[in-house]
Order: structure tokens, then sequence, then C-alpha cells
């Protein structure tokens, strides 16, 4: 059986970050992938798969590109069984064709050509997104429990969200966190970045984490102050929130401080939600409602502070209807900042196909 590594609970909803850039360090992604899985309870068939295609994603990472990272996510939903995402990420060459790469066999460096196809067969849900010069972002998760077609499985609100939470190189606690609340005709969700880095920063948006617990009457100027009740005596924090009711389609946005939003309603479409200026949990504005619409296509990015907005999904061919969690890598790979914690949500209505 893999050796497990010791394993400390991380922050809620964090993700793990492993640089992967010679062969030594695709067994540390796999013993962390290990870790994490046995601390979530894992199945051991789950957390055998899991330990197979975090190897082939990271050793893929250093044949293919020469240096990348695996970043890893426990799963836990209501409506889910548990399961670990993993995300494989690097600026390389890309692939171009990812129909052919993906039959057993293919190989653009004359190795056996297996691997991309046993990442998909041992997932439970598989993406990739790898135009030539472009660099390849690949995502599985792999679930505990009975394994069924993905035509079979319900489509949970998990599989509508793609998120990246990590800290500042050097630190072990991000001051970024979030938090998904499904109540019975609505979706809540919560980005928040405490100021600063560190413990400190951590403190301040746990505090915030918890505060949040919205119903379905809670309206986000309302929740927002009391996160901002909830925060003071602490560093304080930027906090942005969105209230979506897919059924009446609209997304109601509160934020303050530096947490950018944005809704993409098509090709060409984007709707940008401005926070306010201040700081939540010290002298905090009078928080202010956006409505915009919310649309069976619409999809949902949120990002702190540690990843520059001057992205773009149309300079990704394709990029628009992939899946989220890719959508969340490769803003994260390409905009992220090395100078602090770096946090990307990415979150889908029910009509997106990915």
């Amino acid at each position: 059986m893999e050796e497990v590594a010791a394993a400390q609970a991380p922050a809620v909803n964090a993700s793990q970050r492993i640089e992967v850039e010679e062969q030594t360090q695709i067994g540390a992604a796999r013993r962390s992938a290990v870790a994490l899985a046995h601390l979530h309870g894992l199945d051991s068939d789950a957390i055998g798969r899991l330990s197979l295609v975090v190897t082939e994603a990271a050793t893929n990472l250093v044949r293919h590109a020469g240096r990348g990272v695996v970043i890893l996510r426990a799963i836990a939903a209501p409506g889910m069984s548990r399961a670990v995402e993993v995300l494989a990420l690097d600026k390389g060459p890309g692939i171009g064709d990812v129909p052919r790469a993906m039959r057993d066999g293919f190989s653009s460096i004359g190795t056996a050509g297996q691997g991309l196809g046993a990442i998909q067969r041992l997932a439970d849900v598989f993406a990739m997104h790898a135009p030539r010069g472009q660099g390849t972002a690949l995502m599985a998760r792999v679930n505990s429990g009975p394994r069924m077609a993905s035509a079979q499985r319900p489509r949970a609100l998990e599989e509508r969200l793609g998120v990246i939470c990590t800290p500042i190189r050097g630190e072990v606690t991000s001051g970024d966190a979030w938090k998904l609340v499904a109540t019975r005709n609505r979706q809540y969700l919560l980005l928040v970045d405490g100021l600063g880095h560190g413990p400190g920063a951590a403190a301040a948006a746990a505090l915030a984490i918890d505060a949040f617990v919205p119903h379905d009457d809670s309206p986000p100027d309302r929740s927002l102050v009391l996160l901002d009740q909830a925060t003071r005596g602490s560093r304080g924090a930027a906090a942005s929130l969105v209230c979506i009711d897919d059924t009446e389609h609209q997304l109601r946005f509160c934020g303050v401080g530096n947490v950018d939003g944005r809704i993409h309603v098509g090709p060409d479409a984007t709707a940008h939600l401005l926070p306010q200026n201040g700081i939540v949990g010290h002298a905090m504005p009078t928080p202010r409602i956006t409505h915009a619409e919310w649309t069976p296509t619409s999809r949902l990015v949120m990002h702190s502070d540690g990843v520059s907005s001057r992205w773009r999904l149309d300079a990704y061919p394709g990029l628009a209807t992939a899946h989220p969690s890719l959508v969340a890598g490769i803003i994260y790979r390409d905009f992220g900042r090395e100078r602090d914690d770096a946090s990307v949500i990415v979150f889908d209505a029910p009509g997106v196909a990915a």
C-alpha cells in the first residue's frame, strides 16, 4: 500500500499546490494526493485510482513540458460522494489534436503513449484543454463509491463549480477563502481575501466564512453587513458575494475591496461586477447591490487580487465552454501573481455544457 505522509487538515476549501519540475517530485505529488484522500475518507479503490492518476499526470508534466504544477482539492459536498480533484497545469507546447492524443499508443516523444487514456479511464470526471502553443490543462476527479457512467450521474452543484485557492509561496495557510451555500431556491457564493497574507489574513477570512450562513430570504447587502460585524477586531478583508436564482434568471452582487467579478453570457458579452472601495471589518461603506441577468448559459468568474484581471476567455479557443475547473486553472496558471495568495472561482448556470 502507498505510504501515507503525515497530513495536517488543510483550511476549509483550500487547494494544495505541488511544483513538479523533476522526476523526484512526481512521488511527492502522489503522496500528497494519497494523504489528502485518506484525510477525507475516500475508499481504497478510489485512493488506488487517484494514486495512478496523479503519477501519470505529473509524469506528463516532466516529460512533455519540462515543468508544471499539480493542484489538489478535496470535495465533500451534499449530493456527491467524497472526491479529490486533480489539476495538472503547464505552459508547454500543448497538444492540438486532443482526441488523437487520448488514444492508447499515441506518443509525441516515443513512449508507450498510455498516460492520457489511462487517466481518463481511471477518473470519474475528466476534462482537458490543450491548444497547440498554449500549454496543457488537465482535470481529473476521482470519487469514492460505485462508479457510474457520466451520462447516468446527475449534475450536482459541485459539477458546475471550479475553484483554486492557494497561499502565497512559503506560507501554509491562505488568506483567501470561499464558500458555496445552496438554499431551496438560490445559490450563494462568497469569496474573501483577508488583508495581507499568512495566519493573520487566514484568521480574518475564517471569521467571515464562519459568519456566512445565508437563507432563502438573505439579501447580499445584509449578509455583507453581518460579515463586517463578524470581522471587527481582525485585520479585515475584501469580500464579494453573489446570490443566484436559476429560476428567475437573476444574479445579485455585493462587494467591498478588490475581489473581481465577471459574468460571461456569450462569446462577446461580458458584465463586470464592480466592488466598492473599503475594507470589511474596518469602516465598511454601506453595501450596494448590483443586479445582473443570469441566463441558462451564463458563467461567473470571481478572483482575488492575487490574480491579474487582464485575462480574456476569448484568447483561448474552446475555453468558453470548457469544464469550469479548467477555466479556473488556466486563469490561475497564466495570470496568478507570485507575491500574494491567489483564488479563482468559476460557477456555471445549469445550461452550460462541460
